[in-house]
Formats: C-alpha cells, structure tokens, sequence
C-alpha cells in the first residue's frame, strides 16, 4: 500500500501534441513522455524534446526518457533516500546513468542502422547527433523530489499555500550562440542541471518542453534588470482542476491544441501534470 504522501496518491495526466509547423509539414510528433511507477511507491515522470532540424531526434527523445525510467528503477526502485544527503548522493548517481543509458541506447541504434546500411549498399548512415534531444525528469518521492535536465524543458510545482514557482527554469543563455543544449552536445556536462527538493507543501509537479514556455510562462524583471521567466499565478488552475478526477485528463491535451496555445509556438507541446488527489 502506498504511504499516504506517496506518489501513488497523486494523479497523473499526461498529454503531447504536434506543434503547427509539424503539422504544415506532414511531420511526427518529436517530443516524447514516461510515466513511471516504482516499486518503492516513487514515481518517474519524464519529457523529451528532440530537434526538429535532425531526422532521428524522435528516437532519440523517446530514448532519453527510456533511460530516465529505467535509471529510475535502478536507483530508486528500490529502497527510497533517507536524508538529505542520502538523496543528493542518489540525484547524482541517477544523473550518470540518465546520461550513460541514453548513450548506449544511440550508439547501439547507430551501430545497428550503419550494419544495416552496409549490407544492403547503401549511404544511409547514422551519426549520433542526428538523435539530438532534451530531457527533462522528475523522480517523485513526496515530500522530496529529484529532478534532472539538459535542455529547454522547465518544471512548475504548486505550493499549498505558497502558489505556483518555477523551480526548474528554461535557460536565459541556451549556450553558445544561444542554441539549445542536447543530450548529444558536446560540453553537455556544463549545461546539466540536478536539482533536490524537500517540500511537503508540494501538491502538484507539471514537466513541460519548451514548446509550452511563450503559453505558460511570464517574464519579470530580476535583480541586475534582466528579464527572467517566472509562473503566473494562475498555474495553480491547472493543478486544482485536474486534482478533481471528475475531470476528464483530455482536457489538457484539448488545452495544448486550442488555438490559444497553437498561436504562442510552432513547436510541439507536451507536459506531464501530477497532482495530489
């Protein structure tokens, strides 16, 4: 039986849907998602955004959130962090096999599509950064939550009371030139972001790719006057309507289709919400 703060009593609703500029050009979805129960009674959650000018990104994203979830089992499946520095220690080594895993899972699918490109004589080959990606994953463990990224993805929780905060950000400097960081980068290692929180407060947790920062994001001016993202407050709504299971989990994907939200970016939308029940 979950314990009664477990992220077996949260609910769980996902939803990912094709940007416009995807659709106009006939492509696939090359965002993907994982939700995770543990045996421990945690939970992994976790998003991928692959890169829209790469041909096998969408693999590569569904192999990042492949190895967040089974870096997940392996590290937390089991039994859960006690303390504070039991759970950094465990945050790291789930960051290193996120990373390793996700590596094994391109370099076996590149050596496999260049065995296959072989025999059958053609110039068909891959490379490694044709699988370029983001990541973003939450372990859920509540009160304590573990979350990673590489990327542009960002993490809301919701707080009672408190409100709704922005406590894993999209990067202001994406890296040279401004460019996002990939799972595939070069340098990744400067650009990866660990994050333990401890927070009985939290009654809801949204992972969204970037997709989502122009409809769901506002911006306030920071301490040396630059414009930094923060969440509006009324992301709360989110959390409190689907904390209802009376309301149908369609409704976010509905929401990421509306027009509202089609005009704020082209690109693909995906987020997974987890509320407290």
């Amino acid at each position: 039986m979950a314990a009664p703060n477990s992220a077996g009593t949260w609910r769980i609703v996902p939803a990912s849907t094709i940007g416009p500029n995807h659709v106009k050009l006939g492509a696939q979805n090359q965002d993907a998602m994982k939700c995770e129960p543990l045996p421990s009674g945690a939970q992994v959650l976790a998003v991928a955004d692959g890169a829209g000018s790469q041909p096998r990104s969408a693999l590569g994203a569904l192999f990042a959130v492949e190895a967040a979830a089974d870096a997940g089992q392996e590290i937390f499946g089991g039994r859960l962090p006690g303390t504070a520095d039991e759970w950094r220690a465990a945050a790291a080594r789930y960051t290193e096999l996120c990373v390793a895993w996700f590596d094994q899972r391109v370099e076996s699918a590149v050596e496999d599509i260049n065995r296959q490109a072989v025999a059958r004589g053609t110039s068909a080959k891959a490379a490694r950064a044709q699988f370029a990606t983001t990541v973003l994953a939450v372990v859920m463990a509540p009160p304590w939550f573990c979350c990673v990224s590489v990327g542009d993805g960002f993490v809301v929780v919701g707080r009672d009371p408190g409100g709704a905060h922005l406590v894993v950000p999209p990067p202001v400097d994406r890296g040279d030139a401004g460019q996002t960081v990939f799972l595939t980068s070069s340098g990744r290692e400067a650009w990866l972001r660990r994050e333990v929180l401890y927070d009985p407060a939290v009654y809801g947790v949204a992972l969204c790719t970037d997709g989502l920062i122009e409809g769901l994001l506002d911006y306030d001016h920071g301490p040396n006057g630059d414009l930094l993202p923060m969440a509006p407050a009324s992301f709360t709504g989110y959390f409190r309507y689907f904390a209802n299971p009376a309301n149908d989990a369609n409704e976010l994907t509905r929401k990421l289709l509306s027009q509202e939200f089609a005009g704020t970016s082209g690109d693909d939308k995906t987020m997974i919400l987890a509320v407290r029940r």
